[in-house]
């Protein structure tokens, strides 16, 4: 008979209360077991704390008197989960019942794998967000099968890594490569743990049925001026701190194709010249911090450049392309 591993499943929040009904109400109903549920407030001031502790007594309540974003908030949660597998869950979402249970199931198989992602559905729609992420040759992170229909997608296949929205880690593998960057704070940090777990060598899979359904960009509001901000500053983190130099030299011209069309869109297009801006200073300003990050991350590499090219979109690919001109109708 298989034994189960205990799943801690960690839920950062700030200022959600109005979410965390139907998140927390989903994750009750989990056909998985054992399993806990860790949630961390990132000092907000809505009430959040009170109406779980009223509502979900069972779940198990970090108060941290700050907010420490969503990587500092999972950092402190970390600390507080006993279970051999490590979930993350946004406190946007609504998990169907068989979520965590299929969502496991790959990692009880195939003790190599370190990350399973989830089918993350758009709330309300029939259209996918997310289908495991993918990483371009300019060292972006993307949705793969983004506003594709739920039923595309439906095959279990390997891929460059999980949204950290509702994604499955192994402990082992954590403690090899580290958690969460805290310097990254909010965006692009579960990226930048995708791309640490391959260059070690670690397994990720896609799990067509571990449902999820997102209320996409609840929490931040896509476009505000701290998503541009942290998302244009943390894309040069993860470059920075992973890519390797081969490939840094073989795609410079994609990563420059990248920011122009980046600065075109967020700045000409959307007037957001000072988070852009801001968020590029910043990056520069913490080089020193990330090249030195870099040396122990490459020092630790198990995998050839050819494997990790293997794994990387071009960025003229039909799917991104396609994301791309999706994007510029929506605005």
């Amino acid at each position: 008979m298989r034994t189960h591993h205990l799943v801690s499943v960690i839920v950062v929040n700030w200022n959600g209360k109005f979410f965390l009904n139907e998140c927390l109400s989903a994750l009750s109903l989990q056909t998985y077991s054992p399993y806990e549920v860790i949630f961390v407030d990132n000092g907000s001031i809505d009430g959040s704390i009170d109406f779980v502790r009223k509502n979900f007594s069972w779940v198990r309540i970090c108060k941290l008197q700050e907010n420490r974003g969503f990587s500092g908030g999972n950092l402190e949660g970390l600390k507080q989960c006993r279970g051999e597998l490590i979930a993350l869950v946004n406190n946007d979402t609504r998990a169907d019942g068989k979520w965590l249970e299929n969502l496991v199931e790959p990692m009880h198989v195939d003790s190599t794998i370190g990350i399973c992602a989830s089918k993350i559905l758009v709330d309300g729609t029939k259209k996918i967000n997310s289908a495991g992420d993918g990483l371009t040759t300019a060292g972006v992170g993307f949705n793969r099968g983004l506003w594709k229909d739920r039923t595309s997608y439906a095959d279990q296949e390997s891929v460059f890594g999980a949204c950290g929205g509702a994604g499955l880690y192994r402990r082992t593998m954590l403690e090899e490569i580290g958690f969460l960057d805290d310097d990254f704070f909010l965006y692009d940090e579960d990226v930048d743990l995708n791309f640490r777990a391959q260059l070690s060598g670690w397994k990720c899979v896609y799990v067509p049925g571990a449902f999820i359904y997102h209320k996409v960009n609840g929490t931040s509001g896509r476009l505000s001026d701290m998503h541009v901000y942290y998302h244009t500053r943390n894309l040069e983190f993860v470059w920075i701190k992973n890519m390797p130099t081969g490939l840094m030299l073989r795609f410079a011209h994609h990563k420059l194709i990248q920011a122009l069309g980046s600065f075109f869109y967020l700045c000409l297009r959307h007037g957001k010249w000072k988070a852009f801006f801001r968020g590029k200073r910043d990056a520069l300003r913490l080089f020193p911090r990330m090249l030195k990050k870099r040396r122990d991350i490459q020092r630790q590499r198990k995998v050839t450049n050819k494997e990790i090219k293997s794994l990387l979109t071009p960025i003229f690919s039909r799917e991104l392309i396609q994301q791309k001109i999706q994007q510029f109708i929506k605005g």
